[in-house]
């Protein structure tokens, strides 16, 4: 079996990472699980999450590299490891799909080739810890997931023993902060008061420092999702 399709079948489960030296294993599983019923009632709720198949996200990009700016199309597949990013800018265009062993991409010289294997673990790495299937799976009470707050009082969510995702939420619950495994800056998100259905997201986020910024433009939920959607282009 190829590497990628090891890493397809083990992107539910943990991914080699370092727990935060910031764990606190001592606190109350209750105050985490109240937590975690605040951040889905502030951003839809449980059901409404937990019924989600995927999704289709459609921003605009702002950037500190060249383009400046793009619009960046991620179609998500929530029900299996695989997912679509279309990246448009001017005179500036990208194509990357991770599918396991159809996985490819299309650089922005309009090469067609397979996703070289450090980039497609890193990919499925990101598809592993991504903010918002992780909250379809804790709306789901996925059992592989626990909890529990940080000493700083973040909400963290732990898989086999590694922190997947962490959250800073508001008086209200709603996450202002969040990022994956070891990441300790994170993103930045706004108020999550783009809605689609019951859906809210937020309305954009940034990384930390400020280079990269996305803002919303739609929302597609439960998207029909083909094979034929990932499908590589015939060679010319």
């Amino acid at each position: 079996m190829g590497m990628k399709s090891v890493l397809a079948a083990l992107c539910l489960l943990a991914f080699s990472a370092s727990p935060s030296s910031s764990l606190a294993d001592d606190k109350p599983q209750s105050s985490a699980e109240t937590a975690v019923d605040r951040l889905l009632g502030a951003v839809g709720g449980r059901d409404a999450w937990a019924a989600l198949t995927g999704t289709v996200n459609d921003s605009q990009q702002n950037r500190a590299a060249e383009p400046t700016v793009v619009r960046a199309v991620i179609t998500m597949d929530f029900a299996k490891p695989r997912f679509r990013i279309d990246t448009r800018g001017e005179g500036f265009s990208t194509v990357r799909v991770i599918d396991g062993e159809r996985s490819w991409r299309q650089t922005r010289e309009g090469v067609v080739e397979d996703v070289p294997d450090d980039l497609y673990e890193a990919d499925m790495r990101w598809y592993g810890g991504h903010v918002y299937r992780s909250i379809h799976r804790m709306a789901k009470r996925d059992p592989a997931l626990a909890y529990r707050l940080a000493d700083d009082g973040r909400l963290e969510v732990v898989e086999n023993g590694v922190r997947m995702i962490w959250f800073r939420l508001d008086a209200r619950g709603e996450p202002y902060a969040f990022g994956a495994w070891e990441d300790d800056a994170g993103s930045l998100s706004g108020p999550w008061e783009f809605s689609e259905g019951e859906i809210r997201h937020p309305i954009w986020v940034s990384n930390s420092t400020g280079s990269w910024r996305a803002s919303v433009k739609s929302l597609t939920l439960d998207p029909q999702i083909r094979d034929r959607d990932f499908n590589r282009p015939a060679s010319e």
